[in-house]
């Protein structure tokens, strides 16, 4: 008796807080339900994603467009439900009373507020189908606590309106069509598909009852990362089936006795074009639209330019591919040997923009989307080495240092963080004093540090910080040599600084969004924009990085001379001290384009040695040439060169052998830019100057 009386008043107690929450919530919420009386379920409309010149990539969908009818429902499939998920469904009104006064005890009983639940498949459609009702919430504070029985009421409010619209057939298929099985699949058909690559119409009772099992938690569940938890799940189905008679004892034993054969079909489909860019799409579409997304039927313009983006790929897939060759070549001589891997897998990442937009034009994330969907262009994390020498450059050029200074490119022990540090160049080699000029081009990092030191590794930062580099950059003299990760995608944007005279563009990839009624709710012409540098520096640091392609002893050379890109370009190699990355980014006066290769492991190098020029250049020049020969809207341009404004440089006379300011005497004399309006050098000693320099400097 006493256990009785203990038990009714658990009951009468949570009856009379249910009720009190119930009214309250139905007075506070019952305005703003769902009008059932005025909605007819649909399929989801599918969103349709197009990149810039009309070629239709991909669609974005929420569950399979041709929806699941009744008659297509296993019957082990509704038995495997009913008895899981809702053994009284056939005879209550939207509500399992019984089940909410069961689970209130229990929930008492093990001293929580909230915890076992008791919704009945109605109340689960009703949220799954409308936003208003709320979406799960934690236990973790009272407030948390009291939004979770609003939730429940609300639900159990649209569950009664449901019901009193449709029949038990109707809202089980509506049950299957919404419901969310994991791996983004919504609906039975989808997961049927995913998990066993088959029709509904084929699904096994154990199938059934394994996807059935699924759906209180398709993370914990998943029968691809934790099949134990999944068949353990899956045997309580066909018990509870058991239990309720929907199952003989030996069908019963036979299904619990069979293996799990699920496994992952999931295929990227992306009309073979762009997958890494689509998913990139894809990814930041859902943060503004969430769900709304594979529901809505919108239609997404993108930035992709199909065209460009087929030549990348041709080009990427080629010389990736010898590349590969290499590092299979040398790994073969080498087996055996400790330290050395019997096999290694080459990546690379490719961005391609435009300056003056901030609009990807293509986009390449890795070698194949369905082995790795890990995009190496947006999130890659990979040294820059030599290609981040241009901030350095640059920091000193607009900071009235001039490409024809002279730094000796020769051994100099110095302390890096408390540690002594005796840096080499790439070759092993030092060639003494050069020009600023002649140091860029052929990447000599014993200049590019010593000039690091002489301007301040604060600086450096600054201006990279300042043209885009988003990552943590530690000022130190290594900087210079570009010791500190960067994303390809933001190293690409940063160059784009140089062709568009200083306006950093923050790189886009959706143009326009329209709904179903074509109604533009999103716009982008061009990302958001900053003056990064003075016009005046950009334009020098652009001719400055000529020479790194046109310059005969350049790193960049044979772009001309190998791959006879015929266009205005420059650009910047860069390889790391172990050879573990290679990269080139460089630019047109329309174009700018970037290029990263190595190993996703950074402890792996490019065997044998490949530099930034052998990995990486052929790439870029290749797709670079392509581009303006074929493609029209590049072609039509492709005879157009830099500018150089009269009011933002001069070009001067400078003697070749002090580069100095030539004078009349001097019989060895070369042009060279400089900002107008601001300091000059002095003029040539060695042929009767006189006249010093004058330097400022503006940080």
């Amino acid at each position: 008796m006493r256990l009785f009386a203990r038990i009714l008043l658990y009951a009468i107690g949570f009856l009379a807080l249910y009720t009190l929450v119930v009214v309250g919530a139905y007075f506070a919420f019952n305005d703003n339900l769902p009008d059932i009386d005025n909605w007819s379920f649909e399929p989801k409309r599918v969103t349709r994603v197009f990149s810039a010149d009309g070629q239709h990539l991909k669609d974005f969908l929420e569950e399979n467009r041709e929806l699941l009818t009744y008659e297509e429902i296993p019957k082990p499939m509704i038995d495997a439900l009913v008895a899981s998920e809702d053994q009284r469904f056939y005879s209550h009104w939207g509500i399992d009373v019984r089940r909410i006064v069961g689970s209130g005890l229990a929930n008492l009983r093990a001293g929580r507020l909230v915890g076992q639940g008791g919704s009945t498949l109605t109340q689960q459609l009703a949220r799954n189908l409308f936003a208003e009702v709320g979406q799960q919430r934690s236990s973790a504070t009272l407030g948390a606590v009291m939004g979770t029985y609003a939730r429940k009421v609300r639900e159990q409010i649209t569950a009664v309106q449901i019901e009193r619209l449709y029949t038990k057939q109707e809202i089980l298929t509506m049950y299957l069509n919404t419901v969310f099985l994991g791996y983004n699949c919504y609906g039975l058909k989808a997961a049927a598909r995913q998990y066993f690559d088959k029709e509904v119409r084929d699904l096994t009772v154990d199938e059934c009852a394994l996807l059935t099992g699924i759906l209180p938690a398709p993370n914990l569940y998943n029968p691809i990362k934790n099949p134990d938890t999944a068949r353990r799940r899956r045997n309580q189905v066909l018990e509870a089936m058991h239990d309720a008679q929907r199952l003989s004892t030996r069908e019963y034993q036979d299904a619990q006795r069979r293996p799990l054969t699920a496994r992952s079909t999931e295929r990227a489909v992306t009309y073979g074009l762009g997958p890494y860019f689509i998913e990139h799409v894809r990814q930041q579409l859902e943060r503004e639209y969430g769900l709304g997304l594979y529901r809505d039927g919108m239609v997404v313009k993108t930035t992709l330019d199909s065209r460009l983006q087929r030549i990348a790929e041709k080009h990427y897939a080629a010389e990736i591919g010898k590349v590969q060759e290499r590092v299979d070549e040398y790994l073969a001589h080498q087996a055996g040997r400790p330290g050395v891997p019997r096999t290694a897998t080459v990546q690379a990442a490719f961005v391609a923009l435009d300056p003056t937009t901030g609009r990807v034009l293509a986009m390449i994330g890795g070698r194949d989307f369905e082995v790795s969907k890990f995009n190496r262009a947006t999130q890659a994390l990979r040294q820059a080495g030599s290609a981040f020498k241009p901030f350095v450059y640059t920091a000193a050029i607009d900071n009235s240092r001039f490409p024809t200074d002279i730094i000796d490119d020769n051994p100099s022990p110095m302390y890096d963080q408390g540690k002594l540090w005796n840096p080499e160049n790439y070759d092993g080699e030092f060639l003494g004093p050069m020009t600023l000029r002649a140091a860029l081009a052929r990447s000599r990092n014993l200049v590019a540090i010593k000039l690091t030191q002489e301007i301040g590794p604060g600086l450096v930062r600054r201006y990279a910080r300042n043209m885009g580099i988003t990552t943590p950059i530690e000022a130190v003299p290594a900087l210079g040599v570009g010791t500190t990760d960067v994303r390809p995608i933001d190293l690409v944007a940063a160059y784009g600084v140089f062709p568009n005279r200083g306006i950093y563009v923050e790189p886009i990839t959706v143009a326009q969004v329209t709904d179903a009624e074509g109604k533009v709710i999103w716009t982008e012409s061009a990302g958001p924009r900053r003056e990064a540098l003075r016009p005046a520096a950009a334009v020098v640091m652009t001719d400055m990085l000529r020479s790194v392609i046109d310059d005969g002893e350049g790193t960049g050379r044979t772009a001309r001379s190998v791959y006879q890109l015929q266009v205005a370009a420059a650009g910047k190699t860069g390889t790391t001290n172990n050879y573990a990355d290679a990269w080139f980014v460089g630019f047109t006066p329309h174009l700018v384009a970037g290029v990263w290769v190595g190993m996703d492991d950074p402890s792996l190098r490019l065997w044998p040695k490949q530099t930034g020029a052998i990995a990486a250049l052929p790439l870029w020049s290749q797709f670079i040439g392509e581009v303006y020969r074929t493609v029209s809207t590049y072609r039509n341009r492709a005879d157009e060169d830099f500018q150089y404004p009269g009011d933002l440089v001069e070009r001067l006379s400078v003697c070749g052998d002090s580069h100095k300011l030539a004078s009349r005497f001097c019989p060895n004399q070369t042009s060279e830019v400089f900002i107008r309006g601001e300091a000059l050098p002095a003029e040539c000693p060695l042929h009767g100057g006189s006249r010093p320099a004058a330097r400022t400097r503006r940080f």
